[in-house]
This record gives structure tokens, C-alpha cells and sequence, in this order.
């Protein structure tokens, strides 16, 4: 890939989009950044956003996404617009499968439109795999689509479109499937955000010393944000079109495990409490990632120190809570 010079990044005010707006801003510094996002008033809450040229639309409607590509003539685009709650696409499955299915058809029909071939990255989920046999970890990228809740189901849907637009339409799509991933300005709907949130606030004597959790016997695969964010743009760089990565530590931890490395930072002692509101109606036992691929085809390692990424997130929790 040429060095891109106007990058179009949806979601960019979301969790991921201020990190990925940050690492563009280091690696292309000539670019112009173009932004897409739902929640304007995210705009000054998010670090580094303040020279992007940010577009406020829904990606469930398709003119105006055709109009924030016709301006943007992007380049390199990289689809983070999505609704990334698990929980939530159990509670509303069609408004999840409108944004991140319909969405990405929306990005790709108005890319069509205004006759452009940018590469771009679509940002799925390792969700995806949804029901995996034991057996079939470390999971790599031929293994079937098995998506457990709706969220799964709809990046498996966003999934198999990018494909799709690829072979028919020549587009040079490369579709991600990142694994968990944390860091400080994450939702506290997410795990280890929660946990942290849970622990600042039992420091700051704002809660009694009872931390709620779901299931602990869930193992994932981890990364610390900025390893996936780096992941991306290797693929956008490096990644072969039509083709899909697995991003991942390639290391599934419990999260149980995960709890006990942050209550090692801990400065109050902490009792757990199983809260039956935080287990899922389905739950897959194992999810852990066969990154060769991506390894492969670019220079992408972690590189950040994991037990630093979780005390960093703990303390960003502590900052926010007091």
C-alpha cells in the first residue's frame, strides 16, 4: 500500500477510533483524517481529535454515508462504526444487525457510488466463531462461523458482505477479526473495564468491598488496545485483500485469571459476589486466537507489557471515579 493521504476511520470517537486516530496521526503524519461518528458530544471527550474533519451521521442511513465518503475521497478506510455490546444486541438483535451488517453495506454501496477503491479494513469480532470445539482452538480463520449471540451474528454477517464486495465488485476489503481487547476510556460495559471501575470505586470508599462478576471460567483472548490498533493499520499496510486476520495474543486467559492480576494492584482487600444479571444466556467456554496468518503476511507483534496494560486501565478508573 502507497502511503494513504486521506483516511476515512467510522467510529472514530469510540473506544478504538481515539487510539487509531493517535497511531495516524504518529505513522502518517501528511494525512488528512476524516471521521465518522453517531455521538458528537464524543467529539471533545476523545484525545487527538481535534484536526480531524468529523462527520456526524448514522451509518443505518445510506445517504448520508455516501455524502461523508463523497467528501472525504478517502484513500484508506477503516470501519469501526459498529454496536459492539454483546449484552445489548441480546436486548435489541435487528438494531444491531442494522448498524454493523447494514452499516458496512451502506460504507460499501457509497464507495461504489462515488467510484473509489480504497483499501479497507472491516473490523469484525472473534465473537464470531461463536461455538468452537475445544479442539478446534487456537482457532484460525477457516474455521466455520458458529456466532452464540446476535452481536456474533452480525459481524459474522458484516463478515461474509466484505467478502462478497470483494469478489464481485473488486474492492480490496481485508476483514479483521480482532479478539478482547482493553485499555484505559473503555466502556465499563466491557469486562475489564468493569472490574476496574468496580475496584476504583471500592478504593474510593464509593462502594462496599463486594465486587459483582458473571462467569469466571470464560477464557479469552486478551490484548492490550494499542497491540490491536497497531494490528490494523498492518493489515491496511501489509494484509492481502479478500483476505481475513485474526488478531489476538494467541493466548486464551481465564477471566478469573484476568480479575487476579488486577486485584494484585488492588489497595483494598476485595470479596467477590456472583451477580446471576452479569452471566449470558449463552456463554462459550473458549475463544483463544491462531494469529500465524497476520504474523505472516506483516510485521505485526505485541508489543505492549500485559500486566502494565491492566494497571494503566485500573488507573485511568481510578482518575475517573474520584
Amino acid at each position: 500500500m502507497s502511503i494513504p493521504s486521506r483516511i476515512l476511520i467510522t467510529g472514530c470517537t469510540g473506544f478504538v477510533g481515539g487510539y487509531l486516530v493517535e497511531q495516524c496521526r504518529i505513522r502518517y503524519p501528511q494525512a488528512e483524517l476524516f471521521g465518522l461518528t453517531g455521538h458528537p458530544t464524543l467529539h471533545t471527550a476523545t484525545p487527538g481529535m481535534s484536526d480531524v474533519r468529523l462527520s456526524v451521521a448514522d451509518v443505518t442511513q445510506p445517504e448520508a454515508v455516501r455524502q461523508v465518503v463523497a467528501e472525504a475521497q478517502p484513500d484508506l478506510v477503516i470501519h469501526l462504526a459498529a454496536q459492539s455490546s454483546v449484552s445489548a444486541s441480546w436486548k435489541d438483535p435487528s438494531g444491531t444487525l442494522r448498524v454493523n451488517a447494514g452499516g458496512t453495506i451502506h460504507l460499501l454501496e457509497a464507495l461504489r457510488s462515488e467510484q473509489l477503491t480504497p483499501r479497507v479494513v472491516l473490523v469484525g469480532s472473534g465473537e464470531q466463531y461463536g461455538m468452537v470445539r475445544p479442539e478446534d482452538n487456537p482457532i484460525r480463520e477457516e474455521c466455520p462461523f458458529r456466532p452464540a449471540n446476535p452481536y456474533a451474528a452480525s459481524k459474522a454477517a458484516q463478515d461474509l458482505y466484505g467478502y462478497q464486495y470483494f469478489v464481485a465488485y473488486g474492492l480490496p476489503i481485508l476483514r479483521a477479526r480482532p479478539f478482547n481487547h482493553f485499555g484505559p476510556r473503555q466502556t465499563s460495559t466491557f469486562v475489564i473495564a468493569n472490574f476496574a471501575r468496580q475496584i476504583a470505586l471500592i478504593e474510593a470508599e464509593k462502594a462496599e468491598p463486594v465486587l459483582s462478576v458473571g462467569n469466571l471460567q470464560a477464557r479469552r483472548d486478551f490484548l492490550p488496545v494499542e497491540d490491536v490498533v497497531a494490528a490494523y493499520l498492518a493489515v491496511a499496510e501489509q494484509g492481502r485483500p479478500g483476505e481475513a486476520y485474526n488478531i489476538g495474543s494467541g493466548q486464551a486467559r481465564s477471566i478469573r485469571a484476568m480479575l487476579d492480576l488486577l486485584l494484585t494492584f488492588a489497595r483494598r482487600s476485595i470479596q467477590l459476589r456472583e451477580d446471576p444479571a452479569r452471566l449470558r444466556p449463552v456463554d462459550v467456554p473458549l475463544l483463544e486466537a491462531d494469529t500465524s496468518r497476520l504474523r505472516a503476511d506483516t510485521n505485526w507483534r505485541p508489543a505492549v507489557q500485559f500486566e502494565l496494560a491492566l494497571q494503566r486501565t485500573l488507573d485511568y478508573w481510578r482518575t475517573v471515579v474520584t
